[in-house]
């Protein structure tokens, strides 16, 4: 088989500003990096998605959200006409990169956001479900990364301004029933560590890989 023609895709990509003892933030400083660009990812074996060699040329739209309640608000105004959501924070206490496949409906934050906000055990949106999943097929995740020592994947989210942004998102795409290509449009945050624990350039291989392979399973 020959290969096949470049697929094009639209990603809405955020970090997050410092936030508590941190003077900067390294979802931040990935993100930029990515901002405004269009960077190609090659597929040259087979892979669950397709056989023979294809890629995927992307192009990353989005912003740096500020860490309180109108940054975890900011994303649901940009959901349509792009093809998938990833959202990037730091998680300070990993040392890994952590693909999260769900969000709580609770807030409960140990220390203070950037505006101020201290919450206890509050849920984000009142009448909302729960707990809500990635709309990214899991098992695309699983086998993309199950060889990749500095990823691992993760059920809990947190309970802070990552978790809120990441629920209000899945949330706003189930009521409101976003789609690309005909399918839920997909989303999912990566907790990422320090770059002392793996380097920014390692991640934003990760970050390329990822996003390929979720539009690549549209």
């Amino acid at each position: 088989m020959g290969s096949l023609a470049a697929m094009k895709a639209q990603i809405w990509l955020t970090g997050f500003e410092p936030f508590g003892h941190h003077a900067e933030n390294p979802s931040q400083q990935l993100v930029e990096r990515l901002l405004n660009t269009t960077r190609t990812h090659h597929f040259v074996e087979a892979t669950v998605h397709a056989l023979g060699s294809v890629s995927v040329e992307m192009t990353f739209s989005g912003m740096i959200l500020s860490v309180d309640e109108a940054g975890s608000r900011q994303s649901v105004e940009h959901l349509t006409d792009i093809d998938a959501v990833v959202h990037v924070g730091l998680h300070e206490n990993t040392e890994k990169v952590q693909l999260e496949m769900s969000a709580s409906n609770e807030n409960h934050f140990r220390i203070a956001d950037n505006s101020g906000r201290q919450i206890s055990r509050a849920s984000i949106i009142e009448s909302g479900d729960s707990q809500l999943h990635t709309t990214v097929a899991r098992d695309i995740i699983e086998s993309a990364f199950s060889s990749n020592d500095d990823v691992i994947i993760s059920d809990d989210c947190g309970r802070f301004v990552c978790n809120e942004t990441y629920y209000r998102t899945l949330h706003s795409i189930n009521a409101q029933e976003f789609q690309s290509r005909g399918r839920e449009l997909p989303a999912i945050f990566v907790h990422i560590p320090s770059f002392n624990h793996v380097s920014a350039e390692v991640q934003l291989e990760i970050l390329c890989e990822l996003c390929a392979h979720i539009v690549m399973a549209l």
